[in-house]
């Protein structure tokens, strides 16, 4: 009898710290970065300054219940196939699976931590380049821009679909400004692109074009990433945004 009572207890208690657990950290944040040269932070140089997801991380740090922050799946030069093979790899290995949960066997769907993941994404601009140079031209027809567009728009929306199986979040998608006059029609068209999916999957896409039109903005003339400033910029607006999904 008294075996069994000893059984009773323990798992009484068990439970409990279970249960505090699930309180206690239901409400814990991990932020997922995830992209190129954008999402790292570029500067004009080459080098790396801050960047959005460095200032969204400080902000959701400061009594947002971060827990953690992952760049796992940003690099300069990923492009929109590339970040959706890696996902794929990451969901079958089940290693350090920041897009299901940093804490291991968190692969069901109802898993807290999981449902707590926040997601930024700014993808596509090295497909841009990368297909701008197959031409081999100085200027692009528009058919030949919008045969561009059109594919890298199939790919983002395939990489989207695929994200938000694991997540019940909205992603905030940061489109790219067009302070470089040889990319500029490309990234106009892809960011129109990207602001309609966006429409249609209901999740956020922040216009950093728009934001970012003025020549204090960026360190360099025809560069096409912002400065600090500039930066800080795209991180109040998402800021912005996740707010407002709290509401």
């Amino acid at each position: 009898m008294k075996k069994y009572k000893k059984i009773i207890i323990l798992t009484v208690i068990s439970l409990s710290v279970y249960f505090i657990y699930l309180v206690t950290n239901k409400n814990n944040i991990t932020y997922i970065s995830l992209g190129d040269s954008l999402s790292i932070g570029q500067n004009a140089y080459g080098g790396n300054s801050y960047g959005y997801t460095g200032y969204f991380s400080d902000y959701l740090r400061k009594g947002h219940n971060l827990n953690i922050t992952t760049t796992y799946f940003n690099s300069k030069n990923k492009d929109i196939s590339t970040l959706y093979n890696d996902i794929l790899k990451n969901i079958e290995q089940n290693k350090m699976s920041a897009l299901l949960s940093i804490e291991e066997g968190a692969c069901c769907k109802g898993n807290i931590q999981l449902l707590r993941n926040f997601r930024t994404i700014s993808i596509g601009l090295n497909d841009i380049i990368y297909e701008y140079s197959l031409k081999n031209k100085k200027k692009l027809s528009k058919y030949e821009e919008d045969r561009i567009i059109s594919y890298i728009e199939d790919n983002f929306n395939n990489l989207i679909q695929e994200i938000k199986k694991y997540t019940t979040k909205k992603i905030i998608v940061v489109g790219y400004p067009t302070n470089n006059v040889k990319y500029k029609n490309l990234i106009q068209k892809l960011n129109t692109k990207y602001k309609k999916i966006c429409q249609s999957t209901t999740d956020i896409f922040i216009d950093s074009d728009k934001l970012l039109n003025n020549e204090k903005y960026f360190e360099l003339k025809n560069n096409l990433f912002p400065n600090d400033q500039g930066y800080k910029k795209i991180a109040e607006n998402i800021i912005k945004s996740y707010e407002n999904t709290k509401k």
